[in-house]
C-alpha cells in the first residue's frame, strides 16, 4: 500500500462492523416466521385447549364473586373454541394444512374473546388483559411478524368490543367517558410490548423445539419426530391417492462391536452411520434414529421401486464406509410402502421391520422388501 493510501484505523469501525451484523441477525430472527408452520400451528392448538379452560374457569369464578356473566355465554364461547381447535387438529393429523389456517384460528379466538369482553363492559371489562395471551403465543411460536399482527388485531377487536359495549348492544353497557382513551392507550401499549418480549424469546423456544425433535447422539430426528412425520405422510398419501414408503436400517453385528471395543466407540459408530445415512437420503426424505442401532427413513411420495433404489444406495454407502479399528460397517434394510404393505404408520413399520429381519436372517448386508418380495434395484 502506498503511503498516500494509508489510513489511521478507526476505533469505531470494529464496533460498527460487529454491531451491524448482530442487529441484522436479531431482526432476521425476530421477524422470521416459523420454519415448520404446521408444527407451530399444532403447538398453538395444544395451548388453545389450556388457555380456553383457564379463561372459562376465571369467568365462572368471577360469576361466583358476583359478576353478571351468564353461564351459557361462558359455555358457548369455550365450546366453540374447543370444537374449532379439535377440528383443526384432525385436519393436521390428516396431513391437511394451508397457510391461512393460523390466521383463521387467531381471528376466531379474538372474535370469541371480544364477544365476552363486549358483554362484560368493553374497556372496563376485567378480562381485557387476556388479549395479551394470544399475542404472546403467536410471538413466541411464529416470530415477531406474527406478534405484531396479533397485537394489531387485538387492538382492532378491543376497539370494536368497546364500541359495542358503549352502545349497549349486548351486556349491561359501559360508560363512554374520556378516561377510556387512557385505558385504551395503556392496553394497546401492553399488546405491543408483549409482542416484542415474546418474539425476543423465540430463539430459546425454537431451540427447545429442536431438541424435543432431535436425537442427541446422532443429530437425526428422534422417535417423536419420526412418528409425527410418518403419520402425516400416510394421511397425506391416503387423502390424495399418493404413495409413501419407509425403510428400516439396522447395523449388522453391532452388539459384537460394542462388546469388543466399548460403548464410547459404539456411539462413534452410530454418529458416523447417521452421517452416512443422511448423505445417502434425498432432500425430501426424513432420516431418524428409531432406537439402539436402528434407523428409519420416511420417503414421501415414493413407491416401492424407488424406495428399493434408495435403500440399495444406503446399503452400498454404508458398506464402503470403513469405521473404527477396521470394523466394516454393513447394514440390513427392510422397506414397506403405502398402500401395498399397510394403510397405517404402525402397519408400515411392522412390515418394514419384518423385511429387515428377513435380510438379517439371510446373512445381513442386504435389502428386502415387505411381503417377502425382492426389491427391483
Amino acid at each position: 500500500m502506498r503511503p498516500s493510501e494509508h489510513h489511521e484505523p478507526s476505533h469505531d469501525a470494529p464496533h460498527d462492523g460487529m454491531t451491524t451484523p448482530r442487529i441484522r441477525a436479531f431482526l432476521r430472527d425476530w421477524m422470521t416466521a416459523a420454519e415448520d408452520p404446521a408444527f407451530a400451528h399444532g403447538a398453538v392448538l395444544r395451548l388453545t385447549y389450556g388457555v380456553t379452560a383457564a379463561v372459562a374457569s376465571l369467568a365462572l369464578l368471577a360469576r361466583l364473586l358476583g359478576m353478571a356473566i351468564p353461564v351459557w355465554l361462558v359455555a358457548s364461547l369455550a365450546g366453540i373454541a374447543m370444537l374449532a381447535t379439535w377440528i383443526q387438529q384432525r385436519l393436521l393429523r390428516a396431513g391437511w394444512f394451508v397457510r391461512g389456517l393460523p390466521l383463521i384460528h387467531l381471528n376466531l379466538g379474538l372474535l370469541l374473546l371480544s364477544f365476552g369482553i363486549a358483554y362484560t363492559g368493553g374497556l372496563q371489562s376485567p378480562f381485557v388483559w387476556i388479549y395479551a395471551i394470544p399475542v404472546a403465543i403467536e410471538g413466541v411460536l411464529r416470530g415477531g411478524s406474527w406478534g405484531v399482527i396479533s397485537a394489531t388485531a387485538s387492538t382492532v377487536y378491543l376497539i370494536a368490543a368497546t364500541l359495542v359495549a358503549t352502545a349497549g348492544v349486548i351486556g349491561a353497557g359501559s360508560r363512554g367517558d374520556s378516561s377510556l382513551s387512557v385505558f385504551l392507550i395503556s392496553y394497546v401499549g401492553m399488546f405491543y410490548v408483549v409482542a416484542f418480549i415474546a418474539s425476543s424469546l423465540r430463539g430459546q423456544v425454537r431451540e427447545i423445539f429442536r431438541l424435543a425433535r432431535t436425537d442427541p447422539l446422532t443429530g437425526l430426528a428422534n422417535r417423536y419426530a419420526l412418528r409425527q412425520a410418518l403419520e402425516q405422510e400416510v394421511a397425506r398419501a391416503r387423502r390424495y391417492g399418493l404413495s409413501c414408503a419407509v425403510i428400516i436400517v439396522e447395523i449388522d453385528k453391532f452388539k459384537r462391536f460394542n462388546d469388543r471395543y466399548g460403548h464410547l466407540h459404539g456411539d462413534e459408530v452410530l454418529r458416523r452411520a447417521a452421517a452416512t445415512l443422511r448423505g445417502s437420503c434425498r432432500a425430501a426424505d426424513l432420516p431418524a434414529r428409531f432406537g439402539g442401532d436402528e434407523f428409519v427413513v420416511v420417503l414421501p411420495q415414493t413407491g416401492k421401486g424407488e424406495a428399493a433404489r434408495v435403500a440399495e444406495r444406503i446399503r452400498s454407502d454404508m458398506e464402503e464406509f470403513s469405521l473404527l479399528r477396521g470394523f466394516p460397517l454393513t447394514v440390513s434394510l427392510g422397506l414397506a410402502a403405502f398402500p401395498d404393505d399397510g394403510l397405517f404408520a404402525r402397519d408400515l413399520l411392522e412390515a418394514a421391520d419384518a423385511a429387515m429381519y428377513a435380510a438379517k436372517s439371510a446373512g445381513g448386508n442386504a435389502v428386502r422388501a415387505a411381503a417377502g418380495t425382492s426389491p427391483a434395484v
